[in-house]
């Protein structure tokens, strides 16, 4: 039976370990509010859509002004850490440690006490963890030189060609899709084709950038262990699975940091391939 080896680039975690530090991320609450807009979801997504950290300890704390009943306030408080604990454990599978809510904020001062108050109607996210450097690129090269060794799914494909998803992309250092709907428009077009060329086999494996060679793989949130360019691969895996196709006919496996692209830009290396 014929194979074709197809690849599929990704974007893939990179560990390097740094030292540790504390980061502090603030998220302000209009009053009696508790639930999270787009704005201050906004501000929370960079850090954890960085795929250079590691993160160790989160902490949330809820707070409010002064108006109300303390014992109003302290649940007010609490529905806000609430809030912001399940939106990072929704989005980014990101545990946080401590959750609490710390009610009021006493008045400091008996000037500008409506900015003092709002302020006060908050959340803080503090986040002990691991800064990754990354290693320096290689030469660069055109993207058009890169791609131009790969083929598509609309191209007569011969055994040993190579096929990039350019729109496949995941939310930092985890296997989650950064766009649910993107992707799975892309997936959908590698179960066409195997569903339309059942003598074709396939294997998917994934590859890390910017980690030094005593690196085997970079760190995957979710799983806690640092096998991100496997979990990905199997990621691709598992749906073609549930989609019906053979597991007789995909592998997959993760390659870290072994074989990078000769002479690319190391984020050309965030990818799966054989």
């Amino acid at each position: 039976m014929n194979k074709t080896w197809l690849i599929f680039l990704l974007l893939l975690a990179n560990r390097v370990l740094g030292q540790s530090t504390l980061e502090t991320i603030t998220v302000f609450f209009n009053s009696n509010e508790f639930t999270l807009q787009s704005e201050q979801k906004a501000n929370i997504i960079p850090f954890f859509s960085a795929e250079n950290t590691i993160i160790e300890s989160i902490t949330i704390e809820g707070f409010c002004d002064d108006i109300g009943s303390n014992e109003a306030n302290i649940e007010l408080s609490k529905k806000r850490a609430i809030s912001v604990e399940n939106f990072i454990k929704k989005e980014f599978n990101a545990i946080a440690t401590i959750v609490e809510g710390k009610g009021e904020i006493a008045l400091s001062t008996t000037t500008s006490i409506e900015q003092e108050r709002k302020n006060n109607r908050k959340v803080t996210i503090q986040i002990a963890f691991t800064k990754i450097d990354k290693v320096a690129g290689s030469n660069e090269k055109n993207v058009k030189d890169i791609y131009s060794t790969y083929k598509t799914f609309s191209d007569k494909l011969a055994v040993g060609d190579k096929i990039i998803i350019k729109k496949l992309f995941f939310k930092g250092g985890s296997t989650l899709f950064q766009e649910e709907e993107e992707a799975e428009e892309e997936l959908k077009k590698i179960v066409d084709f195997l569903i339309q060329n059942p003598n074709v086999s396939i294997e998917i494996q994934g590859h890390v950038c910017c980690i030094p060679t005593q690196y085997k793989d970079a760190y995957d949130r979710i799983s806690g262990k640092t096998n991100l360019s496997e979990t990905r691969s199997k990621k691709i895996y598992d749906y073609l699975i549930e989609k019906g196709i053979s597991g007789d006919r995909i592998t997959h496996k993760g390659y870290g940091r072994q074989f990078p692209i000769p002479d690319a830009e190391e984020p050309f290396n965030k990818r799966v391939e054989i």
